[in-house]
């Protein structure tokens, strides 16, 4: 089941999204979904609290005491590693969008052909990264990695760490080079610099010399990778 929230403090606009998500779970049986309609931040994050969060986020931009921008921010705080869609009148937030790694955006009025385009875009990310996985054998035995939840790998001594979206870390002896060619046929997986590879789903943004990712770590750029890793990091976001 995806679970999908939807904010908009517009009652009509709440309506149409949610006629448009029913026209699209009836079209796309293979993809069982579940709306969840909000009318304000403070509600939809009372809901995320008390629950695991959602899959896809539907997110007004323009909203009274807190902007879509701003709640998706605290969404991307908890770790959440969900899609998430703004509902705009224009693309003039894109420079923010770019911050909290949104899917795309939906204009309003939302037209059934862009709801559907844009909706079934992020359901099929969803479901190819919730099944890819790779196994890894560590201290404890063999274990199998679910590739969305994997941060990065940092590469010391002769140890590998992978650190989890839970804030776990496992270790393995295999080899960097092993591991990176195990995630080669996954484009958001890319080594900065010799000694990592990281998750770009779980980046923050880029500096000359530094890749910010969440939880505050920054890795290093070599200054002769700095345009290539520039250029992939916004074509990652933006295409």
């Amino acid at each position: 089941m995806i679970e999908i929230a939807l904010c908009d403090d517009n009652a009509e606009d709440v309506e149409a999204i949610g006629a448009l998500a029913a026209d699209f779970a009836a079209e796309h049986s293979e993809f069982p979904i579940r709306l969840s309609a909000f009318t304000s931040a403070a509600e939809l994050l009372t809901a995320v609290e008390e629950s695991s969060g959602f899959d896809l986020y539907i997110l007004d931009v323009m909203m009274p005491e807190m902007n879509g921008i701003r709640l998706a921010e605290i969404i991307r705080g908890r770790g959440e590693q969900a899609e998430i869609l703004f509902l705009t009148i224009s693309r003039e937030y894109a420079v923010e969008a770019f911050a909290v790694r949104a899917s795309g955006y939906l204009l309003k009025p939302v037209s059934k052909p862009s709801f559907d385009e844009e909706v079934l875009r992020a359901v099929r990310k969803l479901t190819n990264e919730q099944s890819a996985a790779i196994t890894v054998k560590t201290k404890d035995g063999m274990r199998r990695i679910r590739l969305h939840e994997l941060v990065m790998i940092e590469s010391f001594n002769h140890t590998r760490a992978l650190t989890m979206s839970d804030g776990s870390v496992l270790e393995t002896s295999a080899a960097l080079s092993e591991l990176f060619e195990a995630l080669s046929g996954h484009k958001n997986f890319y080594m900065p610099h010799r000694a990592y590879i990281v998750n770009l789903d779980y980046s923050m943004g880029i500096k000359r010399c530094e890749l910010l990712m969440l939880g505050n770590r920054r890795i290093p750029i070599p200054r002769r990778q700095y345009t290539i890793m520039r250029d992939l990091f916004s074509d990652y976001f933006f295409k």
